[in-house]
């Protein structure tokens, strides 16, 4: 509200039944911002026109001008909680017969769907929450955000606290993504442990080998999720990750001195030995075509190699491939 409107609210509190004439007289402004003045305050409710012949306002209390504000919104509101809360009431009363039959489903199938993103996440939060002995997780694709590592590495630590062991597995181009390096460096220091493999086929979360949450990967982009609550399935779950764990290197390793392979460097040499292109094999690796050139330099050095020819027949003696 502008100040010539609280000027004449003022005056209009102190003179009741007055004019435009009189209210431009007594505080000096014109009748055109008298008016506009008054159709500011009438909006508000602050005042009201008391003779229709030669127009005068009184003035109306801040109280009962928001009462009369708000009254149609506080009856609408009113109605709103009221239709909310009978909605709420039929819906509970669901949720029993949702839970038994899911219950009864899962007991029967072991398989759950979840076709919404947002419920397969809060599946994977209840379950971590809830995990008392260990976690074993599955993770290819590139790295999160390091806002998002945060979260994660505070998270990660306090199930440690809590004895719970933590096991991940990220496909070996991660090793680079500085957010995760820094997020691995901190949960490792808090007992965890973390591997890389150069391929990795599935993604999969695996808690206290009782419940397991996988994609469905029906195309490309599927985002539904697997809970698999089979106890069959669950163990070979919890056997094909400890295989890929054992051929896995660890996140944090020194590099490799001569002589020495990683899993990514032996797979670039088998696929350059198949006669692979860099580009083949960067984009089989998940690496940069950079990133593969390099390893491929570094393994020439070390095996005093010329050519990759060459490299490839030292390596096949000295056992490498």
């Amino acid at each position: 509200m502008d100040q010539t409107s609280l000027a004449v609210y003022r005056y209009a509190v102190s003179s009741p039944g007055w004019s435009v004439d009189q209210a431009s007289e007594a505080l000096g402004f014109t009748t055109r911002s008298i008016e506009s003045a008054i159709a500011q305050l009438r909006e508000h409710r602050l005042l009201v026109q008391v003779s229709s012949e030669q127009p005068s306002y009184a003035a109306v209390s801040p109280d009962v001008a928001l009462a009369e504000l708000v009254d149609p919104d506080e009856r609408a509101l009113l109605d709103l909680r009221a239709r909310i809360g009978l909605k709420r009431r039929e819906l509970a009363g669901l949720v029993p017969v949702f839970a038994e039959a899911s219950r009864r489903v899962s007991t029967d199938a072991g398989v759950e769907v979840l076709e919404d993103p947002g419920q397969v996440m809060s599946v994977l939060i209840e379950y971590a929450r809830a995990a008392s002995e260990c976690v074993l997780m599955a993770r290819p694709g590139p790295g999160a955000t390091a806002d998002i590592q945060e979260d994660s590495v505070q998270k990660d630590v306090d199930m440690l606290r809590q004895g719970v062991r933590r096991r991940t597995l990220y496909h070996s181009s991660i090793r680079d993504h500085m957010p995760t390096r820094r997020a691995v460096e901190v949960v490792t220091a808090a007992g965890g442990e973390f591997r890389t493999l150069p391929h990795m086929p599935l993604r999969a979360v695996i808690f206290d080998s009782k419940m397991a949450v996988v994609p469905r990967g029906r195309c490309a982009d599927d985002r539904a999720g697997l809970v698999i609550r089979d106890r069959d399935l669950i163990h070979i779950l919890v056997r094909m990750f400890e295989f890929a764990w054992e051929l896995g290197d660890p996140f944090l390793a020194e590099e490799p001195q001569p002589g020495q392979l990683s899993s990514i460097q032996r797979s670039i040499l088998r696929a350059l030995a198949a006669g692979q292109s860099d580009e083949v094999v960067a984009r089989r690796l998940g690496i940069s075509v950079r990133t593969c050139r390099r390893h491929i330099a570094r393994m020439l050095e070390d095996l005093g190699a010329e050519s990759r020819f060459q490299a490839g027949v030292k390596a096949h003696r000295a056992g490498w491939i």
